[in-house]
C-alpha cells in the first residue's frame, strides 16, 4: 500500500486542472444558449471529452489505475450490451436508434456511448460512496453497504438521465419510438426508459464495487476527492437546465433539477450523519 497526501499531490492538482478545462467549455457553451449565438458541434464534442477526461482522472486518483481500469471496463461492457439490446428489441428503456450525429456504431450504438455510462456511473458513484463510513481507514465494507452505494448511484444517475434524456433527444442525438409499456412520458422520453437507467447503473455500481472492495479483503481502498465529483455534477444540472429551457423542455427542468438536488443534499446528510473521515487513505496498486 501507499500513502499520499490528497491535497497537494501533482495527481489531484491534474484533476483540478481536467475539471477547470470542463468549466471553460462548458461556461462558453451557457453563454452562447443564453444569448443566442452559434456554438460549433466541435465546441460540444470537446465539451464532452472534456468531461470523459475529467472522470477518467478523477478515478484514477480516487481508486488507483488497476482499480479505475476495472470500473471502465465493466461499466462500458454493461452499458454496451444494454444498448445493443435497447436498440434491437426496446427493452429494458423503450423503443429508439441512434442518428448518425454521434459517429461511428458497432451494432448500431455509437462507440462513445459505452464511455457515457461509465461518466456517470462513476461520478454518481464517487458522490453516493460518500455517504457511507463503512471502508474509511481499513474499515470493512459490508454487502449491505455495497448494495445502498449502489442504488444511491442508480438514483443520482436517474435524476441527470431525467435532465439530460430530453435535451439530446430534442437535439437528434436519438430517436424515441415507443416503449413496451403503457406508461407515461417525461418531454417525450418513456418513463420506462428511467426505470431501465436505474436498474443498469445499480448492477454496473454494485458489481464493480464488489469486484474492487471484494479483491481488496473488503477495505476501501481510495482517497477522497469528492469535492470535484460534486461540482462535476452539479455543472451538469446547470447545462441541462439553461439547455432545455431553450427548448422547452420545462417539465424536465422541474423534476431533473429536483431530483439532482436531492441527490446531492441526501448524500450531504448521509456523509454527515457517518462521520466520513476526509483525511488520506491507503491506496491499492
Amino acid at each position: 500500500m501507499q500513502k499520499e497526501s490528497g491535497k497537494s499531490s501533482p495527481s489531484r492538482v491534474i484533476v483540478h486542472v481536467l475539471l477547470s478545462a470542463y468549466v471553460i467549455i462548458l461556461g462558453y457553451i451557457i453563454v452562447g444558449l443564453i444569448f443566442k449565438f452559434s456554438v460549433s458541434a466541435e465546441i460540444f464534442f470537446g465539451l464532452s471529452f472534456a468531461l470523459l477526461f475529467f472522470t477518467l482522472g478523477q478515478s484514477f486518483y480516487e481508486l488507483g489505475f488497476k482499480n479505475a481500469s476495472i470500473f471502465l471496463v465493466i461499466t462500458s461492457m454493461i452499458g454496451f450490451l444494454a444498448e445493443v439490446l435497447g436498440t434491437s428489441s426496446g427493452f429494458p428503456f423503450g423503443k429508439y436508434y441512434y442518428t448518425d450525429f454521434l459517429g461511428e456504431k458497432v451494432l448500431g450504438v455509437p462507440i462513445v456511448v459505452p464511455l457515457v455510462w461509465f461518466v456517470i456511473a462513476y461520478l454518481s458513484f464517487s458522490i453516493a460512496r460518500s455517504a457511507f463510513r463503512e471502508g474509511a481507514r481499513g474499515n470493512p465494507v459490508q454487502n449491505s453497504t455495497i448494495f445502498k452505494i449502489a442504488l444511491l448511484s442508480a438514483f443520482g444517475a436517474v435524476a441527470w438521465d431525467s435532465m439530460i434524456d430530453p435535451m439530446f433527444s430534442s437535439y437528434g442525438y436519438w430517436v424515441w419510438t415507443g416503449q413496451f409499456l403503457p406508461l407515461p412520458k417525461l418531454d417525450g422520453i418513456p418513463l420506462t426508459n428511467f426505470v431501465g437507467w436505474f436498474v443498469l447503473v445499480a448492477l454496473m455500481v454494485y458489481v464493480c464495487t464488489y469486484a474492487i472492495f471484494k479483491g481488496s479483503y473488503g477495505k476501501m481502498i481510495s482517497r477522497k476527492n469528492i469535492l470535484d465529483s460534486k461540482i462535476a455534477y452539479a455543472l451538469l444540472m446547470v447545462d441541462g437546465v439553461v439547455a432545455n429551457y431553450s427548448l422547452g423542455n420545462l417539465l424536465a427542468i422541474g423534476i431533473g433539477s429536483l431530483a439532482m438536488l436531492t441527490f446531492l443534499m441526501v448524500t450531504y446528510l448521509y456523509s454527515r450523519k457517518s462521520l466520513t473521515v476526509d483525511s488520506a487513505i491507503p491506496v491499492v496498486r
